[in-house]
């Protein structure tokens, strides 16, 4: 519901400090905040259970959102500023004058999906993904794909940093984000209860990915594009497997390669 609108000239508030800069991401997901931005975003924000605190747009997303807003279970305070002063927001273009406050979710770790697994499961484990925005398109891709959970390691950021949240097109919203701090022990606590962990991987061992053996729980690894999967997760995992290209061209990208490996790997996996 809403609890107070207020009708803003200067974004120099305070409490807006959060929508104004996209260079403090990190002390935001300290402070247990993100930022969404942009109208699809917001209202996928809006129609999830996460908390939102607050929304800053213009009087026209105003009335076109105002039940959506409303009907909310939060209590959501609205910024209402005239889209030119919303404009000299970095990144304008992106925001479409229409920004959401939000609380990052609890977070949860290994044990929930050994408490949690369906008959047949499919998670993805990104090692090493620094780009806030390819976390965005693979969370996207998880989504869309029917993947059960996305377990991050500390070497890779956070789903919830401001870029990746507005790649993923709000999916993040979605996707239950298990954060793995103990790599080796958690990870073979996973496999005990039987998910199959396949590193997306050249090796001599490598099949390619239509190849894959059948299992009913699965998590793909995904590495970096540079330097690839840790030596760690890879002594880990069960399977290698590549994706099948034309000669000459070395890789794809790491978010483009998830849609790949996640569409055929659906097909590999024990209805």
């Amino acid at each position: 519901m809403i609890t107070a609108v207020h009708h803003i000239t200067s974004l120099d508030l305070p409490v807006l400090e959060p929508f104004k800069t996209l260079r403090r991401p990190i002390e935001h997901l300290q402070q247990g905040i993100f930022v969404a931005e942009g109208e699809k975003v917001i209202v996928r924000l809006l129609e999830s259970s996460l908390t939102v605190l607050s929304i800053l747009l213009s009087q026209d997303w105003f009335d076109k959102h105002h039940s959506l807003i409303e009907s909310n279970q939060n209590g959501i305070i609205v910024y209402l500023g005239e889209k030119k002063l919303l404009e000299t927001i970095v990144g304008h273009e992106l925001h479409q004058s229409i920004m959401g406050l939000g609380t990052v979710p609890d977070q949860l770790h290994a044990g929930y999906l050994t408490e949690r697994q369906n008959k047949r499961s499919l998670y993805v484990l990104v090692d090493g993904i620094t780009n806030a925005e390819n976390m965005g398109v693979i969370v996207r891709n998880c989504v869309c794909f029917n993947v059960d959970a996305l377990l991050v390691l500390p070497s890779s950021c956070d789903p919830y940093l401001r870029r990746s949240v507005r790649n993923s097109m709000g999916n993040i919203f979605q996707l239950p984000v298990i954060y793995i701090r103990n790599t080796t022990e958690e990870i073979r606590l996973l496999q005990e209860s039987g998910i199959r962990f396949i590193a997306a991987h050249p090796h001599s061992s490598s099949v390619k990915i239509q190849q894959s053996k059948k299992a009913e729980k699965c998590c793909i690894v995904l590495g970096a594009e540079g330097h690839g999967i840790s030596s760690e997760v890879l002594g880990l995992c069960d399977e290698f497997v590549t994706i099948p290209m034309r000669p000459g061209v070395d890789s794809l990208n790491v978010a483009s390669a998830s849609a790949v490996l996640l569409w055929e790997l659906q097909k590999t996996m024990k209805p």
